[in-house]
């Protein structure tokens, strides 16, 4: 047995498929000294999807099966996670104006769905009596001086939701992720492990026989 005959396998989490015939090295990376072996593994056929709007869960045992069969002879070392979920979906590029409506529409609710939450949290603390409060411990009773601390509270809270969400326009603050990436990657492996346990348990995952 030669170092060039063991293969590296690191396994993908998920990956979205953009043609219906799924290789490994569509939902893997590989690596090995013998660059023919490794041109071989990557380009082995998994499965191919049929629909325009699918899923597939695939154990690495599978793919070391399949492996296995084509290069008897090759020792492969597994990495990462032991199954893939791939996604494959087919987008319809030339109905624009439903991707632009569907678009706007999600970006009024949300507008208005953070607005209404805003302002619900003003009332249940009295923000506005609050602001009074500090109207005239700061400045005295005055008609002119509730405005300016409307407006500041107003700054300060869009200044804040900035600063916190680290995004402003298209540059970030820091190349920390934000709060909005962790709970989208947090939401990410939870479909992810649903999906694979649901596979699972309607025996639909691609596995050894």
């Amino acid at each position: 047995m030669y170092m060039a005959d063991i293969v590296y396998l690191k396994l993908s989490e998920s990956c979205l498929a953009d043609k219906k015939k799924v290789k490994v090295k569509d939902v893997a990376k590989v690596l090995s000294a013998n660059a023919d072996l490794r041109f071989g593994v990557e380009n082995l056929e998994l499965m191919s999807f049929s629909g325009s709007k699918e899923q597939q869960v695939i154990s690495v045992m599978y793919i070391l099966q399949l492996i296995h069969q084509r290069f008897p002879d090759c020792t492969v070392m597994p990495l990462g996670a032991t199954d893939v979920v791939v996604y494959y979906r087919t987008y319809d590029t030339s109905d624009k104006v439903k991707q632009i409506m569907k678009f706007v529409f999600i970006c009024l609710v949300a507008f208005f769905g953070a607005g209404f939450s805003i302002m619900s949290y003003n009332s249940d603390v009295n923000m506005v009596g609050q602001l009074d409060v500090m109207k005239n411990i700061f400045v005295g009773k005055t008609e002119t001086a509730y405005p300016v601390a409307g407006i500041a509270y107003s700054l300060g809270l869009f200044i804040g939701i900035i600063i916190f969400f680290n995004h402003g326009a298209r540059k970030k603050f820091t190349d920390d992720p934000t709060p909005l990436q962790v709970q989208m990657r947090q939401y990410e492996q939870e479909v992810n492990q649903t999906v694979i346990t649901d596979s699972e348990r309607k025996k639909a995952v691609r596995d050894v026989d």
